[in-house]
């Protein structure tokens, strides 16, 4: 709070003419996001008929300059299938220009997009098909292989769609594609807008590490962004809590509706927090940005005073932010409505008479309203950036996409720099009173952050006990029958995408009755210690599990692993049993062994069939002397 505080004394003492040069970079942001919208242009068309992957320089190519394009207007009715429509002559037409992303505007019309790809390596490559916009209502992708005549791959997504074909888990569509030396396939895409809203299209082609490469650099960037604003937004509520000063309640109401907005925006929401809940995902995207036009009017009222100061403007604020909270209505009673393409214009207009207000407060001598509109400015470069895509005033490059996340991030830099200069004004009018708010706050914050760490740990000692006691056998250590179904089911699962079965043992100590009617239970429980310890590496290797099933039934699952391999751990595991030498009560019978029923799981194996199986050979190898391997 000091180090902020003195933020907003240097602001004061630097004066009026130091005050103006903070607003001068929302103005040099927004030159240079502008800069950025505007990617370079090339008059060459690229008509190439198949595209050798090879392009494919840095990880990844842009597909829209290798494309074709057709509006479906141009489709007969009834509309042919996919593959019908690469036969049948329509007007396609090729792009002319090497613009990375596609924009088609405001069209009631769904867009199909055409590119064909071979590849000519000499060994097979994994790609990943990208549309990297989560807001598209509506995107099919089909991939059609041109030398065996089939579909090899599609995907259906969108943020209309209910029940996604999510090929991969991600937050806009990704389609993991294999190509094959001497392959060639045609990817054929249509989008389509419910509201007639055609979010830009950044159709991309990646290798496959790349892809991933990049996806998880995306989820740390995005959860730094989403981390500083939460911190912003949890700093300025304990201010609100401490002071009672509506600037810091509003301002975080205000960043609340922003990140509760980005979220849905960039389909984090409809990925995470309600998924498949399409009408609503609509419902929350527009009520968050009508929300938070809502939200910055009341806190610009609040800490620039713009009812006395300018209040024909701060009418005309009320009024603007009347007309965005009427979209949220208008969404919740029809959730297909295409509200914002009126909900867009309310916002630029906002923006205008905010900075209108903003600049005859500054012109009045208060300086925070400098510090509001550098704010400001940056917000306007990234919105102004945002807005002009949706409006097709400029091309959508890839950086231009990143526009409204960069202004918003130094909006609420700046922002917070004039609630600084906020709090150097109370500060001074009320230091002694402030002081020892804060110091209450930081009490009560070391005291909470002690007793959530004390609760923390003592819950996680819980769960993990709990944890522990709900899959393990108290006995031996080992999993229990419990957890056996669940893994069973997932290595069944595993197996059957994977070339190598799935292993089975199923063993059961020879003669254990009479282990325990003449040794009493003590020693039974001490055999069944021992065999639990020794049903761990190295006798099996890391990625083997072992269960405790029953009283002296044990079981091994033993993922990727053939029938020599089956056969030798097995034999290894038999034999270790019999090496402890661990004596058995009945002299005639002499030492403790161990019977085992081995078998490998089939494609159509349920947990049922491959228990039964080795079940069947564990009964063999009893049946056969016991102390062997039996197998089914």
């Amino acid at each position: 709070m000091d180090t902020v505080a003195a933020w907003a004394v240097c602001l004061s003492g630097a004066g009026r003419a130091g005050a103006r040069a903070l607003a001068l970079v929302g103005v040099a942001v927004l030159l240079g996001l502008l800069v950025l919208a505007t990617p370079a242009r090339a008059g060459v068309a690229l008509q190439t008929p198949t595209v050798d992957v090879a392009m494919l320089q840095g990880g990844s190519m842009w597909l829209r300059p290798l494309a074709r394009t057709l509006r479906e207007d141009a489709v007969p009715r009834p509309p042919p299938t996919p593959l019908a429509l690469l036969q049948t002559d329509l007007p396609w037409q090729p792009v002319r220009d090497l613009e990375p992303i596609f924009g088609f505007g405001f069209d009631r019309q769904a867009w199909w997009v055409h590119v064909a790809l071979r590849h000519d390596g000499p060994a097979p490559l994994e790609l990943v098909l990208e549309a990297a916009e989560p807001l598209i209502d509506d995107i099919r992708v089909w991939v059609f292989d041109r030398g065996r005549g089939t579909w090899v791959a599609q995907a259906h997504q969108g943020d209309r769609v209910v029940g996604a074909m999510r090929a991969l888990e991600h937050r806009h569509l990704a389609l993991p594609l294999t190509l094959q030396p001497g392959q060639q396939v045609d990817l054929l895409v249509r989008v389509f807008a419910v509201d007639g809203e055609h979010d830009p299209l950044p159709l991309r082609l990646w290798r496959a590490a790349a892809f991933f490469s990049h996806a998880q650099l995306e989820a740390w960037m995005y959860g730094a962004y989403y981390g500083a604003l939460g911190v912003l937004l949890l700093y300025n509520l304990l201010l609100w809590a401490g002071t009672r000063e509506p600037p810091f309640g509003l301002y975080a109401l205000y960043l609340g509706s922003f990140l509760l907005w980005n979220l849905t925006y960039r389909g984090y929401a409809l990925l995470y927090l309600w998924p498949d809940a399409v009408t609503w995902n609509q419902i929350a995207l527009v009520g968050f940005s009508a929300a938070i036009y809502a939200t910055m009017a009341l806190f610009a009222w609040t800490l620039l005073d713009l009812p006395r100061r300018t209040p024909w403007l701060a009418r005309l604020q009320a009024v603007l932010a009347l007309a965005a909270l009427a979209h949220a209505v208008w969404i919740a009673l029809d959730p297909q409505a295409a509200t914002f393409a009126t909900l867009d214009l309310v916002g630029l207009a906002m923006f205008g008479v905010l900075l209108l207000a903003a600049l005859r407060v500054a012109w009045q001598g208060e300086r925070v309203a400098w510090i509001y509109l550098a704010a400001q400015g940056s917000l306007l470069a990234g919105a102004g950036v945002y807005y002009a895509i949706k409006l097709e005033w400029l091309a959508p490059g890839p950086l231009a996409l990143q526009a409204l996340n960069l202004g918003s991030a130094g909006e609420f830099l700046l922002l917070a720099l004039a609630l600084a200069y906020r709090i150097n004004q109370l500060k001074a009018q009320r230091d002694l009173a402030q002081g020892r708010l804060m110091e209450t706050l930081h009490q009560m914050n070391e005291r909470l952050e002690r007793e959530v760490a004390e609760r923390t740990e003592q819950l996680t000692q819980a769960n993990q006990a709990l944890t522990k006691l709900a899959t393990h056998d108290p006995l031996t250590g080992l999993y229990n029958r419990h957890t056996l179904l669940e893994r069973l089911t997932e290595e069944l699962a595993r197996a059957r995408r994977h070339p190598q079965p799935l292993g089975l043992l199923m063993l059961d100590l020879d003669h254990f009755k009479p282990l325990n009617d003449r040794g009493g239970h003590a020693y039974g429980d001490h055999v069944l210690r021992q065999l639990g310890v020794l049903l761990h590496p190295p006798l099996l290797r890391t990625t083997d599990r072992a269960f405790r099933v029953g009283g002296e039934e044990f079981l091994v699952l033993a993922p990727d692993t053939d029938a020599d391999g089956l056969q030798t751990l097995a034999e290894r595991v038999r034999s270790a049993v019999h090496a402890q030498g661990w004596p058995h009560p009945d002299a005639s019978i002499g030492w403790v062994t161990v019977s085992v029923g081995a078998t490998l799981s089939r494609p159509d194996d349920t947990p049922e069939t491959i228990f039964a199986r080795a079940d069947q050979a564990l009964y063999e190898a009893k049946r056969l002397g016991r102390n062997r391997v039996a197998y089914a």
